[in-house]
């Protein structure tokens, strides 16, 4: 297993994920993309688009990690790893308000 506490490693495993289909999105009021746009959105990300990593603020202290892409329209994009790392759990996906 790769050490995803390293933002690349967790890009990595982000897009295999995601090709895959093995996502999800968290219930929010504001409103994500669609499925097939984010995959769309995470193929095109790169480490240049990593932004910061924390702790889950839900009191598990599972890692997060947020990206902002950056390709005409930003999108603030911020996930973590469930089901023993199986699979993404998008906590936000949407266009930047800033």
């Amino acid at each position: 297993m790769s050490d995803l506490n390293n933002p690349e490693n967790a890009l990595a495993k982000l897009k295999t994920l995601v090709r895959e289909g093995s996502f999800e999105f968290a219930p929010r009021n504001k409103l994500h993309v669609t499925s097939k746009l984010a995959q769309v959105i995470v193929d095109t990300l790169s480490i240049d688009d990593f932004d910061s990593i924390g702790f889950d603020y839900n009191g598990t202290g599972d890692l997060v990690f947020v990206f902002i892409s950056d390709d005409g329209i930003r999108y603030y994009i911020k996930f973590k790893f469930i089901n023993s790392e199986m699979t993404v759990k998008f906590i936000s996906f949407h266009e930047t308000e800033f």
